[in-house]
């Protein structure tokens, strides 16, 4: 059997279409849709500008932003570059905060994410920063929001959709399939 990476379930987040700031839960419940109750919810979502070499803005396309996954060690470099402490948990909205996946960024597209649970999340890329993020950075730190998207190039994490559905807790050790 092969062994795989493996790194550390921190926190999980939702963050509802109704709410300001997303909320810590456990479990997060994962189905086809992605994280429940999450405003990035659901099997389609609407073309925006980082499709739009693709497809006219609005248009309905696959959800592959289900998830966003962030990882401690780039946000700590994230922190530092902005003259900030730290940048908690859920603060930009990450559904998944892990520790111990150094390099999460770089990992390449269709990496699995794998949980003790059988949930299964499959990795689309790197999730470019934006100011609605650094808003949310801003109000708790009074920094601008376009310093975050500078600080964090490289170092926002990763979004993926759920490959196969699943509960993921703080605490749960996750293998890294790339």
């Amino acid at each position: 059997m092969t062994a795989y990476p493996t790194a550390l379930v921190v926190a999980c987040h939702v963050w509802s279409a109704d709410a300001d700031v997303p909320v810590a839960v456990d479990p997060l419940v994962l189905d086809w849709g992605g994280p429940v109750g999450d405003r990035h919810h659901g099997l389609t979502m609407r073309s925006d500008t980082r499709q739009s070499r693709h497809y006219p803005r609005g248009t309905e396309i696959r959800n592959h932003r289900q998830v966003s996954i962030v990882e401690e060690t780039e946000l700590d470099e994230v922190a530092a570059a902005m003259g900030i402490a730290r940048l908690e948990p859920g603060l930009i909205a990450d559904n998944l905060y892990l520790r111990g996946a150094a390099g999460l960024t770089a990992l390449p597209r269709m990496t699995r994410l794998v949980f003790g649970s059988g949930a299964v999340i499959m990795l689309g890329g790197e999730n470019d920063p934006c100011t609605i993020a650094g808003a949310m950075v801003g109000a708790v730190h009074g920094t601008r929001p376009e310093r975050f998207p500078r600080a964090a190039m490289h170092k926002r994490g990763v979004t993926g959709w759920v490959e196969h559905p699943g509960e993921v807790r703080p605490g749960d050790i996750i293998e890294i399939r790339a």
